[in-house]
């Protein structure tokens, strides 16, 4: 009886062990993500949004053109990297709803006038988040969890759906 209390006891163990791992072997990563953010907030140029999304502007584009909304449909030119300089998805020419990107991408789209260019800095909770991706058609490669985006954007054009 008590042998099998004891092995009970090492399942469980092992199994509270191997739970944790996943996001163990992240921390660092995160951490380095959450320094990383608060030292770019200090850089010149750089604005922080309510929701914790940093972007500097680098060409305003036509503030007389239509803004961005939540249903509008985008044509861009985009890179996405980590803060590592790891390059994880580009695209040229790009269209796809604003509702179909992570949402702080669709947050800074909303902020910027056609012809526009931005550097967006996208905190992890409001990217992939704890979980991160596999890479995939879309993705050129896998985006560890607790990761910061950097994407550069050029917005050629906006429409309303």
């Amino acid at each position: 009886m008590k042998t099998n209390y004891i092995k009970t006891l090492l399942f469980a163990v092992v199994i509270l062990l191997f739970a944790g791992c996943k996001e163990d072997n992240w921390m660092d990563w995160k951490a380095q993500n959450e320094m990383w953010l608060a030292q770019n907030a200090t850089q010149s140029g750089v604005q922080v949004s309510h929701t914790g999304l940093q972007y500097k502007v680098v060409a305003q584009g036509n503030p007389t053109d239509a803004k961005v909304g939540p249903t509008s449909t985008v044509l861009v030119d985009y890179t996405g990297q980590l803060i590592n300089g790891k390059v994880f998805d580009s695209g040229e020419n790009a269209s796809f709803m604003v509702s179909q990107v992570v949402a702080g991408f669709a947050e800074g789209l909303k902020k910027m006038n056609v012809h526009g260019d931005y550097i967006l800095y996208i905190p992890w909770e409001l990217g992939y988040g704890e979980d991160g991706t596999e890479a995939s058609e879309t993705a050129q490669a896998f985006i560890p969890p607790y990761s910061t985006l950097i994407f550069t954007v050029h917005l050629s054009s906006a429409y309303s759906n």
